[in-house]
């Protein structure tokens, strides 16, 4: 990176709340500053479920930031609108999107392209991973440090829950096993059951775009995991701590045994768990035949900002710092060898998601995909309720029918 003045330019970047990713992005922009003295940084974030709504405000309101933090499920939509701008290849030091992927794991830039053009760089490049609270299971006498008793498959882990949970004398938990995490927005509903579906075979969508998410294969992934937790009295929405910013406070604080997360969570864990975590991969409905998510959590440059270049410039200059992100934040940016990094060599469970990495599917495409994950987090929360798998379902497809005959 030249360490020549660029033109003067004030950047705008905005960030769903997460502060490791916080402190970490404005350090980076404070060194960007000092190497280009005249660019300037103002930032804002908002937790995940109001992030989106804001942003969305902002544009229209024709006061867009430069630098936006975007899942990839949004990219189809964003692109339609004209939010977003094309990468922008000569000012991150390439000349061709080939060039640009070769810098990434593979597949890791897939979810940022639409028509075979980029329009964001990797800051999250993800799957999810089972983290398992070995102090626990050491008081019921098992291992989990050993691989042969890590749960393969989804019996194994309610069989598991079972054994580590406790319960006062008027039979209230004061420790679960595992749950989900309920009250938050759909878009982590649909990180904790879309690896489930890639499993049973569930398609949310056909190919003609019609919603088959009440088809038998959708019932039968939702009644073995999400239905069955509160039929064997696991666990449910009444028992988790509903936290916008750290989603898996309940496992963070010593309250639960058990969770799926990304590479991301250990940060905000409280000190005793950091001491006693294991990571392995999650339960497979078919364990020889492994299948879970893939996700980008990415940083991008809207259309409307008036700085482009030293947008990407700067962007470019952020995410390089793949050592730095781990272990700051716990993010994989995807940089090729990543996983052979010093970082990852400190990062427990870091081999684990780079071999995952490798079975997980981007979500489905669609440019109502908000309201569908709506329509689908809803059914979740009806079958907590005791509405059968079946109707629940039945309701989300009438739902996401609706509203793509309505886009």
């Amino acid at each position: 990176m030249s360490a020549s003045l660029a033109s003067a330019a004030e950047l705008k970047i905005w960030h769903h709340t997460y502060p490791p990713a916080e402190e970490f992005i404005k350090q980076k922009a404070a060194e960007y500053s000092k190497l280009h003295p005249d660019v300037t940084f103002t930032f804002q974030s908002d937790p995940h479920g109001d992030y989106e709504v804001k942003l969305l405000a902002a544009i229209a309101a024709g006061e867009a930031p430069d630098l936006i933090n975007v899942l990839d499920y949004l990219y189809p939509k964003f692109v339609s609108k004209g939010i977003l701008a094309e990468a922008n290849l000569p000012a991150m030091g390439v000349k061709t999107n080939e060039e640009l992927e070769a810098l990434y794991s593979p597949g890791a830039l897939k979810g940022l392209m639409i028509d075979d053009k980029i329009y964001g760089l990797p800051e999250e490049l993800n799957t999810f991973a089972l983290f398992m609270n070995k102090e626990h299971f050491a008081e019921v006498g098992i291992d989990v440090t050993d691989k042969a008793n890590w749960p393969k498959s989804w019996d194994d882990l309610f069989t598991m829950a079972k054994k580590v949970q406790k319960k006062d004398e008027s039979g209230n938990f004061t420790r679960l096993g595992f749950n989900w995490v309920f009250g938050l927005d759909g878009f982590w509903y649909a990180m904790e059951y879309w690896p489930i579906l890639n499993q049973y075979g569930c398609e949310v969508l056909d190919s003609a775009g019609k919603a088959t998410i009440n088809s038998p294969q959708c019932v039968a992934a939702f009644t073995d995991t999400w239905q069955r937790l509160v039929k064997d009295g696991i666990g449910g929405p009444d028992y988790a701590t509903v936290n916008p910013v750290n989603a898996l406070q309940d496992f963070s604080d010593g309250r639960q045994s058990m969770m799926m997360a990304g590479i991301w969570s250990p940060p905000l864990f409280g000190e005793d768990v950091k001491k006693n975590y294991v990571v392995a991969p999650i339960p497979q409905k078919d364990p020889a035949n492994p299948k879970t998510l893939l996700y980008n959590y990415s940083m991008t440059v809207t259309q409307a900002s008036k700085n482009q270049e030293e947008a990407w410039r700067f962007l470019r200059f952020l995410t390089s710092d793949g050592d730095g992100y781990l272990r700051h934040t716990g993010y994989v940016t995807g940089l090729k060898g990543w996983e052979k990094s010093e970082a990852a060599k400190d990062t427990i469970g870091a081999d684990i998601f780079a071999d995952q990495l490798q079975y997980g599917t981007y979500f489905w495409r669609s440019l109502t995909w908000n309201e569908e994950g709506k329509a689908i987090k809803d059914a979740i929360e009806q079958m907590m309720q005791g509405t059968s798998v079946q109707e629940a379902l039945d309701q989300a497809a009438k739902q996401i029918d609706f509203v793509r005959s309505q886009n």
